[in-house]
């Protein structure tokens, strides 16, 4: 008798071999496209955060965003955005190298940015802001939350296929 005589695929020679193609798992590498992806808006969230919480009066007098015309500065506030795109940004690393917890960290980082897009929206249609606020926040506001609302499209999308690939290996 050899090794391979009494090895588990010997007991069981009907039994398939398993194969995983990594690149269709949900254990996949941690460098894809979209942990990439993850890393930089996490980056550009963790980047925002420290600045808003290190130096929250140059924040609230130099963001492009005109941050003044929605009203008087309230430094404890800023610091709480602060910590909200702190908390968004370490998620996303989180979620960058850990595939199962993804979709959900970059869901809520998603629905913050588009309701935060909405109170802006909300802001200009009632009158509180004046509407050439619209233009003013159409980058930093409006942008980022139409584009990672399409990013998260694509990756429920990438999660669904990922399922049926699973599903079928069985």
């Amino acid at each position: 008798m050899n090794r391979r005589s009494l090895s588990a695929e010997s007991l069981n020679p009907l039994q398939e071999p398993v194969t995983t193609n990594t690149n269709l798992s949900l254990k996949s590498k941690s460098y894809d496209r979209w942990a990439v992806i993850c890393l930089i808006i996490a980056a550009l969230n963790i980047l925002h955060s420290l600045w808003v919480i290190i130096a929250p009066v140059h924040w609230y007098h130099n963001l492009p965003a005109g941050v003044p015309e929605f009203g008087p500065i309230n430094v404890h506030f800023i610091r709480d955005l602060g910590c909200v795109f702190l908390l968004f940004g370490v998620g996303l690393v989180f979620a960058a190298f850990k595939v199962p917890y993804r979709l959900p960290l970059f869901t809520m980082n998603t629905a913050f940015y588009i309701l935060h897009m909405f109170v802006h929206i909300h802001e200009v249609v009632s009158g509180r802001i004046r509407l050439g606020m619209f233009w003013v926040d159409l980058p930093a506001v409006y942008f980022p939350a139409i584009i990672f609302f399409i990013l998260n499209i694509f990756m429920i999308k990438h999660h669904q296929n990922q399922g049926k690939i699973q599903f079928n290996r069985k």
